[in-house]
């Protein structure tokens, strides 16, 4: 099953990266039922800002080849897209390590929560997509090494969300 989410998750990082230019923003993902949504925002969304500098091509087929890692300053649409791109290499070995990322939730902009099991335990991963002072490094591989590690109650939080809990790593990844 890992493949078959894999590619879904490259799909919905391509339709996130294409569908972020056009002012939508993407607010929840289910992996299992392979349901996106979005929303569209109200305000002017900035362009894309590359760590690197724009690569040759930009459409799907170039950022399949090229590597567009968006810059620390990029907006939030982008470091999405990337987020969900780097997860989609990533989810077959988190599977591999008893790690199942299920969705992701993104009620505000600045963040998103990557929702997943680790073993029987439900979590979030809070991810920062704005206010970044270093670019998204691999997120998929950080993700993998802290939850197969056992290092990710070191950054569990309180939160005021239904679950009451989330591995907040706004600061370190």
């Amino acid at each position: 099953m890992a493949a078959g989410d894999s590619e879904f998750l490259s799909h919905a990082s391509e339709v996130a990266f294409d569908l972020g230019r056009d002012r939508f923003r993407l607010r929840a993902l289910d992996i299992a039922a392979r349901r996106i949504e979005f929303a569209q925002t109200e305000e002017p969304l900035p362009p894309p800002v590359y760590e690197q500098g724009e690569p040759p091509a930009t459409d799907r087929r170039g950022r399949r080849r090229y590597d567009w890692q968006p810059a620390a300053d990029a907006p939030a649409w982008m470091n999405l897209a990337w987020l969900l791109d780097d997860l989609a290499a990533w989810i077959g070995v988190m599977a591999e390590d008893h790690i199942t990322v299920q969705g992701l939730d993104a009620p505000e902009p600045g963040h998103c929560d990557v929702l997943l099991l680790d073993g029987d335990t439900r979590l979030r991963a809070r991810v920062a997509l704005t206010a970044r002072t270093e670019p998204l490094d691999h997120p998929g591989m950080f993700l993998r090494d802290l939850f197969a590690e056992g290092r990710s109650r070191g950054y569990l939080v309180r939160d005021a969300g239904e679950d009451g809990w989330v591995v907040d790593l706004r600061g370190v990844l």
